[in-house]
């Protein structure tokens, strides 16, 4: 067990992964006090607007962070908590070994990168969630793992075998006949693609034997 200083000691030194949980979690409360519909019209990928015959989903326009603020959305504890547990399993890694601007660069490109494919995906929906960013992380993580291996320390391989199951699964219906709802698989695909790309560039340009 670590000791509550060195836990501390570690958390300092991760400070986006710290604060991209934290985001996540204020928007998560300010979900259940204020209400959903509250916090998505702020930070909702598709926002609300009212034609004057029908409210209608419209496109994010100049609205910048809305292309990243999805991500910060989660519905439900079981969603917040999956996706946090990862985030820390795999964003601590890489922000102790490649530092807090790469792990920061990586969040936005997964989430923008996430967002717009689950918005070509599906067309203007409701969605949200870190699972994207995730993908992103674990793409990078798998890459570097294949090419540069002792680069970044990983979790043990089969935690990759499990996130790509999962990301399998997320295209069939059985989530959905489980109760677990809908699956933006647009947004893990999109994350996913982000990761590799970013995988495969830091593995050519970071020296060797470094």
């Amino acid at each position: 067990m670590h000791s509550h200083p060195d836990l501390m000691a570690h958390w300092r030194r991760v400070p986006i992964t710290v604060l991209v949980l934290a985001l996540a979690g204020v928007v998560f409360l300010l979900m259940e006090v204020l209400g959903e519909a509250v916090v998505l019209d702020w930070l909702a990928f598709n926002k609300v607007e009212y034609n004057g015959r029908r409210f209608e989903l419209v496109s994010p326009g100049t609205d910048y962070w809305r292309y990243v603020s999805p991500a910060l959305v989660h519905f439900g504890v079981m969603h917040i908590v999956f996706n946090a547990l990862w985030i820390w399993e795999f964003g601590s890694r890489l922000e102790l070994r490649l530092g807090s601007i790469f792990v920061l660069n990586l969040f936005l490109a997964g989430a923008v990168g996430g967002n717009l494919l689950q918005y070509w995906w599906a067309g203007p929906s409701i969605f949200g969630g870190l699972s994207g960013v995730v993908y992103a992380y674990m793409g990078c993580l798998w890459i570097l793992w294949r090419l540069r291996p002792g680069l970044v320390s990983i979790p043990v391989p089969s935690i990759f075998t499990f996130m790509w199951i999962w990301l399998f699964v997320g295209f069939t219906d059985v989530l959905k006949y489980l109760g677990l709802g809908s699956i933006a698989n647009g947004a893990h695909l999109g994350g996913l693609l982000v990761g590799i790309l970013t995988g495969v560039i830091i593995a050519r340009v970071f020296p060797r034997g470094s």
